[in-house]
């Protein structure tokens, strides 16, 4: 699936994460009969995420089904609508299920490993077998847990067709998925120590992917209105992205290894320093938030990516905040007096760095 069909927002649709079984054969989705209006509100074109509930139908001992669902599974376009009078989903085959009002998916996108699901109706399966298809479709999901801890939000668990009030937030979990980065596990063990989940801060350097292509696509038009604007969300993220690209090319250019972390946008070094740099788009009505959110995570992940770990802190660090704009006069002084406290401000015009005199000093002495 095109990466750019997340450029016009999307909703969501729910059910237990057995009924997703059928959606993988059929391509696609039911309504019951009280959901009727819904269904008929669903047009063409318009993009579901795949919310999984946990496992209910199954009859199966409860730890076989324990860690499914509960997250996202994937997503889909739709193409069309129909209806139906012959069972198709477990429920329907086995109690008393009746979901006549479909949506057909003219492009689908699963998260999880369908390899071994057999491509043939629940009707012929066994509860066995339904078993390790849900883990199947369930692996790569995107947990509740990862949303919080990635996004800072959630989707709505409410079963109705709903509209997701802050996409934005989930557009690098949704781009991961659909690109095939392999996600590292967010899920919360509740019966693991702070110092388990302090550990796991000190995340290994990956490189960052830069061969996005997510330009919208001018003939598309959005069939969801959203309390945000998507265009603007999407342009402020690949502003975000182009000025960290910027960033980043003069520090490999002066022959630092680069990277990114589980938390920072782009964590370099060479032999002798080590550069951690956050980055944030900033307009009129945001900077205050942006920057305040930034000055706290370079903190943070100073202490916890740099300071904690023995072959960094041996390291001279160099903390960058790397802005999309230049910073208004207001908030020029303070930033110039962090100079003085080691947070060094950059900013991009075009594809060029540019920041205050003391800072461009810093850059160029650690750069050579």
């Amino acid at each position: 699936m095109d990466e750019r069909v997340l450029h016009g927002g999307f909703r969501k649709l729910t059910g237990p994460i057995e009924h997703w079984v059928t959606t993988y054969h059929t391509e696609y989705w039911g309504f019951r009969p009280d959901k009727k209006e819904a269904w008929e509100e669903i047009e063409e074109g318009e993009i579901f995420l795949f919310h999984a509930s946990a496992s209910r139908l199954l009859d199966v001992p409860p730890s076989q089904v324990r860690d499914v669902g509960k997250g996202v599974i994937g997503l889909g376009k739709v193409g069309a609508k129909s209806t139906k009078d012959e069972p198709a989903w477990w429920e329907e085959v086995h109690y008393n299920g009746e979901y006549p009002y479909l949506v057909h998916f003219s492009e689908i996108h699963w998260f999880g490993d369908t390899t071994e699901i057999r491509d043939t109706p629940v009707k012929q399966k066994s509860k066995e077998e339904m078993v390790e298809d849900i883990k199947g479709l369930d692996q790569s999901k995107i947990s509740f847990g990862e949303m919080d801890e990635r996004a800072n939000y959630r989707i709505p668990a409410q079963g109705s067709p709903t509209n997701i009030s802050q996409p934005e937030k989930l557009f690098p979990l949704l781009l991961e998925r659909i690109q095939g980065v392999a996600p590292e596990k967010h899920d919360t063990d509740e019966s693991s120590t702070q110092a388990d989940r302090d550990s796991e801060r000190t995340s290994k350097i990956r490189s960052r992917k830069r061969d996005r292509d997510l330009e919208p696509d001018s003939s598309t038009t959005s069939t969801v209105t959203y309390e945000s604007s998507i265009d603007e969300t999407m342009s402020g993220w690949m502003e975000h992205e182009h000025s960290l690209d910027t960033f980043e090319d003069e520090l490999l250019n002066a022959g630092f290894e680069t990277g990114e972390t589980k938390y920072s946008d782009i964590l370099a070094s060479d032999n002798t320093h080590i550069v951690l740099a956050e980055a944030k788009s900033i307009h009129d009505g945001n900077q205050e938030d942006q920057i305040r959110k930034a000055l706290g995570q370079l903190e943070e992940y100073s202490y916890f990516e740099v300071h904690s770990i023995p072959k960094r802190k041996q390291k001279e660090l160099t903390k960058c905040l790397v802005l999309t704009s230049e910073p208004s006069e207001e908030y020029a002084q303070f930033l110039q007096h962090l100079q003085s406290h080691g947070v060094y401000t950059f900013w991009t015009d075009e594809y060029e760095i540019k920041g205050f005199p003391e800072s461009m000093e810093r850059l160029h002495t650690i750069t050579g």
